[in-house]
């Protein structure tokens, strides 16, 4: 009985959070990093679980159907798994550096997993729940959110790709224009970010 019960009570403990590997960063930076992987870890799993024929469906990823709905679920569940069971690598890069120029929040190469670049402009960003939901601070969303986006582009993950940027410009071609856009990075970022406002 007691081996039983010990038994239990190992599988109910959570496992130790992963050792990131950070190069260039300070400390404050590693800091502001750690809690946007934490809170983005967390908002995919609720988007992983949010997905439906429903009014944020329909404003990131553009006309409801099952095939495409699928699609996303199962994207934003290689994003979860991928921020939950892997090692990230963090480069914090100077303007210049690893392709980042004063607009550019992140980047990756889609073939070197779970590396992530991170420029200058991404330690300005607002952490989620910072400012209300729409407000203007939100336009480009926040740095859980691009994680997500950043996440998402890697081969192994979702192959998603860079179709739209900023809120606006998204929303505008999924509802407007109805185009369907399950590959489009921005996409996944804002309905998690939005999706993680309603619960």
């Amino acid at each position: 009985m007691f081996r039983i019960l010990l038994a239990v009570i190992l599988m109910t403990i959570a496992a130790p959070a992963l050792a990131h590997d950070f190069e260039r960063c300070e400390k404050g930076e590693i800091a502001l990093v750690e809690e946007a992987l934490v809170g983005a870890e967390k908002i995919a799993l609720r988007a992983a679980v949010s997905i439906g024929d429903t009014p944020e469906y329909r404003r990131w990823f553009g006309p409801y159907s099952k095939n495409n709905a699928a699609s996303v679920r199962a994207s934003f569940k290689s994003i979860y798994t991928a921020i939950n069971e892997n090692e990230i690598k963090i480069v914090c890069a100077n303007i210049g550096e690893e392709d980042c120029d004063s607009e550019m929040y992140a980047n990756v190469w889609t073939h070197d997993h779970f590396a992530i670049n991170l420029c200058p402009s991404f330690f300005e960003m607002p952490r989620m729940y910072a400012f209300p939901s729409g407000s203007i601070e939100m336009e480009n969303g926040s740095r859980e959110g691009t994680i997500i986006h950043e996440m998402s582009h890697f081969d192994v993950v979702a192959r998603t790709e860079d179709i739209c940027y900023s809120r606006s410009a998204c929303s505008e071609r999924a509802l407007v224009d109805l185009e369907v856009l399950i590959d489009n990075a921005d996409s996944y970022q804002y309905f998690a970010e939005d999706i993680s406002y309603l619960q």
